[in-house]
């Protein structure tokens, strides 16, 4: 029997919503009238307040059920679009406004797109494109809260519950996830509008939002809001509820709408706190481009306005009902508009927010050795997870084949001091591991899919490799290394001869083991199989070599002693690619036999 008390939010939720669907309006209009007497100049504030909190903490908490529920359903496949369909700035923007409009959130295609940027997948002028893009298609929710469906949310609850509650599928459950969040979205937009009724007779109310007609302070309003409740898509649907109402002209509306795109760049220059130079430059990028969109529309308000109602095309007469899609309307354009005249100055964007934070040596040398792309907000939704500990790991390969270059270049010329730096690198790759791993663990503590299952338990193996990798770097090589300077050694010429062939094909096998498990590619597992015979044969041939010039002495076995240690390390980072190539070419047969 499935456990209850897991969702007692969501059930109760769902209770009230099959009691109360019908006697909806009722209820709202009874509390409405005692929320304002027959003065109509005093208003019960401790009841309006309440109304307003609810019905917003509603909406956030659908926004984020929905986001939750799209990623779940298209996760994944947004995620291969965006790493394949950005080959240019305008390929960008088109990618970056498709991927927000289905999953709802530009922070995540943000942060998405930071990490592609730091694997490599992706310049930094196409990530603006992206960028930019992805403010267009955030504006999709303005459009979906535009319509007037209010009356169905709790309808919408008790079916999204329903499907959520009793799926077996994960589709299916996604899918009552979906309409459970834009039942709370809709349900909070009501108790909001109900909330917010006495205010249509209240002198002072009035007052202010004659004030709101000049942009600047309707500008600031909407910033700082947004600031505050960090999401400029409830900003904007507060805005919408208050249009719908009668509340707010239109070009107000459409001034406070600017704010909220303002606000929203504060919002994500807070996230990058703590995060990489890269963040930090993606999110100026965003910060430019919301703020010179504001700065172009602000003289032409009224124009917009303008726009927006014949674009509305209603034949109602009651203009207060068509506000809502108008305030829709002007949001989507002021973007649109934006984008098209911004996109071909992206390198601009870029070299203002490089110049602004620039490239430090630290980034150069690949030498940070801390998650860039770990973001906790994603350890709930399992598949955007996976794919950033994925990015972590690439990123992971490329420090590690940095710190394996200069490490080979030590044997030859060993020196204590460049040694006891690299051996402090190595207790922070130890901690870099532990970071990966620790993010994994608490992503597996949801629900994982089939599949999702099968990545996190691909992902924890190559962590793990890397480690093992890290301790035969540590024990067989850097650590011997630093004994045979301190005892005044050097390797042999015959040693030398050896390293200098058999690091390159081991590298070549550390980084084909890795593309061939995270890229399910059978060949690169089969390049890896292949060297084997050709590294034996190196270290047969040196050994022999050795043997027909050995001298009996004590100095000469101890260098001995210390030369087949440092073989025997690079022999163990050989094995541990070849268990990974292994555990590819076994799942690939596993499917072919499926198959057959």
């Amino acid at each position: 029997m499935r456990d209850l008390s897991r969702k007692p939010l969501v059930i109760i939720i769902a209770l009230l919503a099959l009691v109360t669907f019908f006697g909806q309006t009722a209820t709202a209009n009874s509390v409405v009238a005692a929320a304002l007497d027959n003065t109509h100049n005093h208003i019960d504030w401790w009841q309006m307040a309440m109304w307003l909190a609810g019905g917003l903490a509603l909406f956030l908490y659908g926004m984020d059920l929905m986001v939750k529920a799209l990623l779940m359903v298209a996760g994944e496949q947004m995620k291969n679009l965006l790493a394949k369909l950005t080959t240019n700035r305008v390929m960008g923007a088109v990618t970056g406004a498709g991927v927000t409009a289905v999953i709802q959130s530009s922070s995540i295609t943000s942060v998405l797109t930071v990490g592609f940027v730091s694997a490599g997948l992706m310049s930094v002028t196409q990530a603006a494109g992206v960028i930019m893009g992805a403010n267009l298609g955030t504006t999709i929710t303005a459009q979906i809260v535009a319509f007037k469906i209010q009356n169905f949310a709790l309808l919408m609850i008790a079916v999204g519950f329903l499907f959520q509650f009793i799926g077996k599928l994960p589709r299916t459950k996604a899918f009552g996830l979906l309409t459970l969040g834009l039942g709370l979205i809709f349900f909070g937009m009501n108790l909001m509008s109900e909330g917010m009724a006495p205010l249509r007779t209240y002198e002072p109310f009035l007052h202010l939002m004659v004030q709101m007609e000049h942009p600047f302070l309707a500008i600031v309003v909407g910033m700082l809001f947004t600031a505050l409740i960090q999401s400029s898509s409830a900003t904007i649907g507060i805005v919408i509820v208050m249009a719908g109402s009668g509340l707010i002209t239109l070009p107000a509306g459409i001034a406070l709408a600017m704010g909220a795109h303002v606000g929203t760049t504060i919002t994500a220059m807070l996230a990058t706190i703590g995060k990489s130079r890269d963040a930090l430059r993606t999110a100026l990028i965003h910060l430019f481009f919301n703020v010179g969109a504001v700065l172009i529309w602000l003289p032409f308000i009224p124009y917009l306005a303008e726009v927006a109602m014949m674009m509305t095309a209603s034949e109602q007469a009651n203009v207060a009902a068509d506000m809502p899609r108008q305030i829709a309307h002007a949001n989507t354009l002021l973007t649109l508009v934006a984008l098209l005249v911004f996109l071909p100055f992206a390198t601009l964007f870029v070299w203002m927010a490089t110049k602004m934070v620039p490239v430090i040596e630290e980034e150069r040398d690949g030498l940070a050795f801390k998650a860039n792309h770990l973001d906790e907000t994603f350890v709930g939704t399992p598949s955007v997870a996976l794919q950033a500990v994925t990015i972590e790991i690439q990123d992971y390969q490329k420090k590690q084949g940095l710190f394996y270059k200069r490490m080979v270049a030590l044997i030859s010329e060993p020196k204590l001091e460049k040694l006891s730096k690299e051996a402090v690198n190595l207790q922070r790759f130890k901690s870099y591991q532990q970071e990966i791993i620790s993010y994994l663990s608490r992503t597996a503590q949801g629900s994982l899919t089939d599949s999702e299952q099968k990545t996190y338990s691909e992902l924890m193996m190559i962590v793990h490799g890397f480690e093992s990798m890290r301790t035969a770097m540590e024990d067989h090589i850097i650590n011997v290394l630093q004994r045979m300077v301190s005892s005044n050694i050097k390797p042999s010429a015959t040693m030398l001869n050896l390293v200098g062939q058999l690091t390159n094909e081991v590298a070549k096998a550390m980084d084909k083991g890795l593309v061939a498990i995270l890229e399910n590619d059978k060949d690169a597992a089969m390049v890896v199989m292949g060297a084997e015979q050709t590294i034996e044969h190196l270290i047969e041939e040196s050994l022999a070599h050795q043997l027909k010039r050995f001298e009996k002495t004590e100095k000469r076995l101890e260098v001995f002693r210390f030369e087949m240690e440092i073989i025997e390390g690079f022999k163990q980072l050989y094995s541990l690619s070849k268990r990974l190539a292994r555990s590819e070419l076994a799942k690939a047969n596993a499917e072919s036999q499926n198959q057959a």
